[in-house]
C-alpha cells in the first residue's frame, strides 16, 4: 500500500533526523551533500556554461531573458488563518506549487505547476529557523520547517529556486487551504464536471455530473486524495485542481467585468490566510492578466512517479524536461 507523509509521522521522522544531523560537523554534512549531488547528475553537469550570461544546451546557445518578474504561489495544507505556530508538528506542507514568470515588456505570462512529491534538495531547519542540513525529500516539506511563517515561505522559495537551477523568485504568496471556501464563494461558485468517485468523501459530488461548487464542496473537490475510490494519487488531484482553476478563472473574469475593484476584494479576502510579499496593487494587476487566456502559457515538467524505500510517494523530474522548462521560462535562444 502506498503511503503518504502524514503530519504525525513527518514529525517523528524528521525530528529524529534533525537531532541526529545537528551533532554532525559542517564538514561531514558538506561532503555528504557533494556526494549526493554527484549521484543526482545536477543540472549544471548537463548545461555547459559558456559565459556568465550564456549557457549551451544540446548545441544551442541561450541567453537570459530580460525584464522578467517571477512569482511563487503555494497552497498550504492548513485550514486556519495565519496565526502563531507554537509547536512543530510537520503541518503546513505545500499541496500546490505554481511558478509564474511575467515578461514585463509584453505582459505575457508562463506558468508551471510543480508536483508536491517532487524529490529535490530541501533545507532542514530548527524550530528557530537555524540551518541543519540539506537533504533530498519531497518539496512539499520545505514549508513544514521552523515555527515562523516567513521562514517557512522563504525555505519553500529556496527549494523551488534550487529545483529550477537557481532561478530567482521575486515574489511569493503562501495561501492556507482555509481560503478556498471564502474565495470560491466570493466568485459565486465554480462550475466543474465531476470525473472521480467521491463517495464517502463528499456524496454530493456525483461522478459524471456538472455542478457549481460552493462552500466546503469546493475544498473537498480540490483537496480530496487519500480516501478517493478511483485514484488517490497526487497527479489525479493535480488534474482536478487544473480543472478547478479553469472554472475559477472563468468565474473570476465574469466578476471583474462587473466590478473593476473585484481583484482588490479578492486580495482582502485572502489576506488573513496568506503570507506574501505581493502587494494588493500588484496582485490586482496580475489577477487581471491571468484572466486573459491569450496572456498565459502553461508548461509541464514530465517525470516518473513512484515510491521510496519507506513507501512515500515520489515524483522524479525527467532531466531534459526540467531543463527545457527552465530554459523556456528564463532564457531565449541567441540569434
Amino acid at each position: 500500500m502506498v503511503r503518504y507523509r502524514k503530519k504525525s509521522e513527518t514529525k517523528k521522522i524528521y525530528k529524529k533526523l534533525f537531532l541526529a544531523v545537528v551533532i554532525l560537523t559542517a564538514g561531514i554534512g558538506m561532503i555528504a551533500w557533494i556526494l549526493g549531488a554527484a549521484d543526482r547528475r545536477p543540472l549544471q553537469q548537463a548545461i555547459q556554461k559558456k559565459e556568465k550570461s550564456e549557457i549551451v544546451f544540446q548545441g544551442e546557445t541561450y541567453i537570459p531573458k530580460g525584464n522578467l518578474e517571477t512569482y511563487l504561489f503555494a497552497g498550504i495544507d492548513d485550514l486556519g488563518k495565519i496565526t502563531e505556530i507554537r509547536e512543530y508538528d510537520g503541518s503546513g506542507q505545500c499541496d500546490v506549487l505554481v511558478v509564474l514568470v511575467r515578461d514585463r515588456s509584453t505582459d505575457q505570462c508562463q506558468m508551471v505547476t510543480i508536483d508536491r512529491n517532487t524529490i529535490t534538495p530541501v533545507k532542514s531547519l530548527e524550530d528557530d529557523g537555524n540551518y541543519i542540513s540539506t537533504d533530498d525529500m519531497q518539496i512539499s516539506l520545505a514549508h513544514a520547517m521552523s515555527l515562523d511563517h516567513v521562514t517557512r515561505a522563504e525555505n519553500t522559495v529556496d527549494a523551488v529556486s534550487t529545483l529550477l537551477g537557481g532561478a530567482k523568485i521575486d515574489y511569493y504568496a503562501m495561501v492556507n487551504v482555509g481560503a478556498v471556501q471564502p474565495a470560491n464563494d466570493l466568485v459565486g461558485g465554480v462550475t466543474v464536471t465531476v470525473k472521480d468517485d467521491f463517495s464517502g468523501v463528499d456524496d454530493s459530488l456525483k461522478k459524471g455530473e456538472t455542478v457549481t461548487l460552493m462552500g466546503v464542496h469546493a475544498e473537498n473537490f480540490i483537496r480530496g486524495r487519500m480516501t478517493m475510490k478511483d485514484d488517490d494519487t497526487n497527479q489525479n488531484r493535480m488534474a482536478r485542481q487544473a480543472q478547478y482553476e479553469e472554472g475559477f478563472r472563468s468565474a473570476f473574469r465574469q466578476k471583474c467585468s462587473e466590478d473593476s475593484s473585484f481583484p482588490l476584494k479578492m486580495y482582502h479576502t485572502l489576506e488573513d490566510y496568506m503570507t506574501t510579499t505581493v502587494t494588493a496593487r500588484k496582485f490586482s494587476r496580475l489577477a487581471l492578466l491571468l484572466t486573459d487566456e491569450t496572456k498565459v502559457t502553461k508548461l509541464d515538467i514530465n517525470g516518473t512517479y513512484g515510491v521510496d524505500d519507506s513507501d512515500w510517494q515520489t515524483f522524479t523530474p525527467d532531466t531534459d524536461s526540467l531543463k527545457q522548462v527552465i530554459l523556456t521560462l528564463f532564457y531565449k535562444k541567441q540569434n
